[in-house]
């Protein structure tokens, strides 16, 4: 390891990082396999109507909810007494009281302003664990939320059920075995279609851009083991890693594959986080922590406990390579979040390079809350700035080069483009030769 001296930034005491679980993703994306908690849905409608639900007298768990008493708050309760009553009395089919409660608890999760804020079902928990665990039943692919709302294609895992189906990067998803699919805006509802013994085929209608026209292919379900880090020698001198996503253990797998490449010569890096859409912070700050001196990661200003607060992530000063190395960036309009994080603070410190097209813009956090039912929330948390002091929420990064990748190209899985296809790649090489 490398003991360098400090990059040109303001020095602070480096904090302990906090024991909750930081995610930070552009909302839920997944493999395909393809928060407040339920209490308060019970106190609310306790303080409505305290008749619904009365604890025993001695019970030691007895609900409590306050608001303040003023017109506002008092006008929005009967509103919501007046919510319930048409529901209960008028829905077309009855509803227990824990279904209307359930409900109201998802309601409020999910009408936040943050889209990132949502409720999951355990089901949908239990998905999204397995899938940041890179070990997984499906097709092969990874897929996230655009910005119509429909579940598209990023990524297509080599040699896997979805690439032997002729899926393709960008396809949309229409329907699952014939269930239109289109008005499900939420990627764990698509995945649960998906899903499937391992085994069984699976029929998947795509609407394909390139062809302007609806495809239909079927794919067998069956296990995979997914490598969220790719790596390969470019040149003598120069190396390629590619990031899928910041799922568990990238940080060690990214780790190693610097250490072998350097082991063959390499002096500096292409980082690929194109269709990388996020995952766990943790994992981001320890690959960040490796290739930094003492300086800081980000900044943070958040609610926490019900007040605010500002934290920062730093690295410490050891590195773990050497302080000439330097890196060429590919990113794209899926790049996201712990993506963006990863790309801005190193060229924010004159390291890195950003090669291909503006990223998706999500500077913030979420924070997931586990449920006692197996279902969990997660919440947006904070804003994070990057070192420079900016906040990409919203605008995300712009490259120093934009590179578009040819029309030929679209479509195509990266690990499957050449390098005459892969223009984005082939310029982010040109970035680094010109440092030999």
């Amino acid at each position: 390891m490398y003991d360098n001296g400090a990059l040109p930034s303001p020095e602070q005491p480096r904090p302990k990082r906090p024991v909750w679980t930081y995610v930070l993703t552009a909302g839920i994306t997944m493999l395909v396999t393809f928060a407040l908690t339920v209490g308060i849905g019970l106190a609310v409608l306790s303080v409505i109507n305290p008749d619904f639900l009365k604890p025993a007298a001695d019970s030691q768990d007895r609900l409590s909810f306050s608001f303040e008493p003023d017109p506002d708050t008092q006008t929005a309760l009967a509103k919501l007494q007046s919510v319930f009553d048409a529901i209960d009395k008028s829905y077309y089919t009855e509803l227990s009281d824990a279904e209307m409660i359930e409900a109201m608890a998802r309601g409020l999760v999910n009408e936040m302003d943050s889209p990132y804020t949502m409720y999951l079902t355990a089901e949908q928990n239990r998905q999204i664990e397995e899938s940041m665990s890179g070990d997984y039943s499906g097709i092969g692919a990874f897929v996230g939320l655009n910005k119509d709302g429909l579940v598209e294609i990023t990524e297509i895992i080599e040699n896997s059920p979805a690439e032997e189906a002729g899926i393709m990067v960008g396809d949309l998803f229409m329907a699952v075995d014939g269930q239109d699919v289109t008005a499900y805006e939420d990627i764990t509802s698509v995945a649960a279609l998906v899903r499937g013994e391992e085994g069984t085929p699976v029929e998947l209608t795509f609407f394909r851009p390139s062809l302007n026209d609806n495809v239909t292919v079927k794919a067998t379900r069956r296990r995979i083991t997914t490598a969220s880090v790719a790596y390969r020698p470019l040149t003598d001198t120069i190396g390629y890693i590619q990031v899928r996503e910041f799922s568990q253990n990238v940080a060690m797998n990214f780790i190693a594959a610097i250490e072998d490449l350097e082991s063959q010569g390499v002096r500096h890096l292409v980082v690929d986080l194109r269709n990388n859409t996020g995952g766990m912070a943790s994992e981001v700050i320890d690959m960040l922590d490796y290739l930094l001196p003492r300086a800081t990661i980000a900044t943070l200003q958040g609610r926490d406990n019900g007040k605010p607060f500002q934290s920062s992530w730093d690295s410490d000063k050891v590195m773990g390579v050497p302080a000439t190395m330097r890196y060429a960036i590919l990113v794209n309009g899926i790049t996201a979040s712990a993506s963006e994080l990863f790309a801005g603070c190193l060229r924010d410190y004159g390291l890195a390079t950003l090669v291909g097209e503006q990223t998706y813009g999500k500077g913030s956090g979420t924070i997931s809350f586990a449920l006692a039912d197996g279902s969990a929330i997660n919440v947006t948390n904070f804003l994070y700035y990057l070192p420079s002091g900016v906040s990409i929420e919203g605008t995300g990064l712009a490259p120093d080069q934009e590179v578009l990748l040819p029309e030929e190209a679209q479509g195509i899985s990266l690990n499957r483009l050449t390098i005459e296809q892969d223009t984005q790649l082939f310029a982010a090489l040109a970035e680094l030769e010109k440092l030999d």
